[in-house]
């Protein structure tokens, strides 16, 4: 599936507010009722914004990106169940790592320790796992 990568932050939410209610679409299948309250307060914190997968106008998956010194770390994977299976995962890392990449950033992915089909999905994406408390993180 062809998605682009749009930086959804309290900015472009306001600019473009039906990212809004698809953020809280996408987080409301796993966080259900504190989906709103979720995005809200991440879209509060200094140095996150969401990477998300811009497919007609609307975003299919997304993941809270927090820029840090030596690193992005990146959490909250998540794409809609209606469009899960279709590479949407996949090709959203892919252009985040490449945005970190011109930042001379590495990615490192949080989070994943009871969710093994993400593991899967980032060890084939050539992402090594560094433990607990560093994520899966690019080379």
């Amino acid at each position: 599936m062809p998605v682009f990568l749009v930086k959804a932050d309290s900015k472009t939410v306001e600019e473009q507010p039906s990212w809004l209610v698809d953020l809280n679409k996408i987080y409301t299948e796993v966080f259900a009722d504190s989906a709103q309250a979720f995005v809200a307060k991440a879209l509060t914190q200094p140095n996150s914004w969401f990477a998300s997968a811009l497919f007609n106008d609307h975003l299919l998956g997304a993941a809270l990106v927090t820029e840090e010194a030596d690193c992005w770390k990146l959490t909250h994977l998540r794409v809609r169940k209606v469009t899960q299976r279709r590479g949407v995962a996949s090709r959203l890392l892919n252009l985040l790592a490449v945005e970190a990449s011109k930042n001379n950033r590495p990615l490192c992915i949080m989070g994943l320790e009871a969710n093994t089909p993400a593991q899967a999905l980032v060890a084939k994406l050539g992402y090594v796992d560094k433990g607990a408390d560093k994520g899966w993180c690019s080379l």
